[in-house]
């Protein structure tokens, strides 16, 4: 669990840090905005204490030896007994499970398949996109199921706003592996076409609560201590070349 929390966090911030830079346009490229120091780390947390993908080969190691084949079967199947609905907590929670259980039981046929003196060939040379998909599935699984035992723990008063947070996360998942889910026949094409839809329902729902969310992780001023973060338009006031100097926040 360690390994793909480890590397799911790396791959977060990379895509996070990148995405905001981009999004703030020419002030983003300012050392005193701080980005680079953050897109720094993050390279640093996708290579550092082993690099990402040769993580998830451990994770991919591991889920197979405790995986017993009935209950993955048995999962696989569970999205079949529910009625598409994407707007249903439970109903993507289930395609993540199923799509993880369909992905280590191919996975664990073809291993069975190679035997003893095929298993080096067959796990790094022939299938290795196929044991990084079930690390990764084994990974958004558990963080579904985790955010929804967070959700179910928390204050009536934030349960709506984490609820929504929780399907944006699943429905973003099911949309980043898309193809996947129609050509698996784990979701029709006409279900699928409204993935993107769902998404961006989703967003503008959030999207009026976005500075409360940040606030609520209680980052302090110090870390936020860049004009991009702070008053960022007494920062242009002058022509100050991208400097600190002079310029109080």
């Amino acid at each position: 669990m360690c390994c793909v929390i480890k590397a799911l966090a790396g791959w977060h911030l990379t895509e996070a840090a990148s995405i905001c830079r981009e999004r703030c346009g020419g002030q983003g490229y300012l050392s005193c905005n701080r980005f680079g120091t953050s897109i720094a780390l993050s390279h640093a947390a996708i290579t550092a204490e082993g690099d990402n993908s040769v993580l998830m080969q451990k994770v991919a190691t591991e889920q197979l030896t405790l995986m017993e084949p009935v209950t993955l079967k048995n999962t696989a199947k569970k999205i079949m007994d529910l009625e598409p609905n994407l707007k249903s907590s439970e109903y993507l929670h289930t395609l993540l499970e199923s799509r993880e259980s369909r992905l280590f039981l191919e996975l664990g046929a073809k291993m069975m398949k190679a035997g003893k003196e095929g298993r080096f060939e067959t796990w790094m040379y022939r299938e290795q996109d196929l044991v990084q998909a079930a690390a990764r599935a084994y990974g958004e699984r558990l963080v579904s199921e985790c955010f929804r035992n967070a959700v179910e723990k928390a204050d009536s008063s934030i349960e709506p706003i984490l609820s929504k947070l929780l399907q944006l996360y699943q429905i973003t998942v099911i949309e980043r592996n898309l193809g996947y889910f129609t050509s698996s026949q784990m979701m029709s094409a006409s279900i699928g076409s409204n993935v993107g839809s769902v998404a961006a329902d989703l967003c503008r729902d959030i999207a009026p609560q976005a500075l409360a969310l940040c606030d609520a992780f209680g980052i302090s001023d110090s870390m936020l201590n860049a004009p991009i973060a702070q008053d960022w338009v007494k920062f242009n006031v002058v022509d100050n070349q991208g400097e600190l100097a002079g310029i109080e926040f």
